[in-house]
C-alpha cells in the first residue's frame, strides 16, 4: 500500500468548502424550518392580532 503523502493547508481548505457547498441546501431548509418554528411560537393568535388591527383604525371621514 503506499503512503499518504502529506496534506497540505489548501487542501484541507479546498475540502472544507467542497463540503460546505454541498451541504449549503441542506442547511437553508433547516434553517428555514427553525425560523418558521420560531415565528409561529412568539406571535400571538392570528384572529386577536386581526381583531386588533382593526379596532385601531380611525374612521376616514374625521
Amino acid at each position: 500500500m503506499a503512503k499518504k503523502d502529506s496534506v497540505h493547508p489548501w487542501q484541507q481548505i479546498e475540502e472544507q468548502a467542497f463540503h460546505a457547498f454541498r451541504e449549503w441546501p441542506l442547511w437553508l431548509v433547516l434553517r428555514e424550518r427553525e425560523l418558521a418554528q420560531r415565528t409561529t411560537d412568539t406571535q400571538p393568535a392570528a384572529p386577536s392580532a386581526a381583531a386588533a388591527g382593526k379596532s385601531s383604525q380611525q374612521p376616514a371621514g374625521n
